[in-house]
């Protein structure tokens, strides 16, 4: 498990690909177009909750990078974007 903090209160990213057997999942924030690799989970039970995001869905997740620059799943926020993806 991870030992950094995190940084920032969560941001709405899509899900790109579910986890894996190895615990990865990859996800892209949309404000930015980044995708980044999930390879590390605050805990055991945050780990379970993010076992159920699918490919598509968007969620809210507090991310901590990593030193090897794959990021580190420290929160699963309730809620959703305050506005749809596209708007002008």
């Amino acid at each position: 498990m991870s030992t950094t903090k995190a940084t920032g209160s969560g941001e709405t990213v899509t899900i790109v690909s579910a986890m894996d057997e190895r615990g990865t999942m990859t996800v892209t924030k949309p404000t930015t177009g980044e995708t980044v690799e999930v390879v590390d989970y605050a805990d055991e039970l945050l780990r379970e909750r993010a076992k159920t995001l699918s490919p598509g869905a968007t969620a809210r997740l507090e991310l901590t990078p990593t030193e090897d620059g794959t990021c580190s799943l420290t929160r699963l926020l309730p809620g959703g974007p305050a506005l749809g993806f596209g708007a002008d």
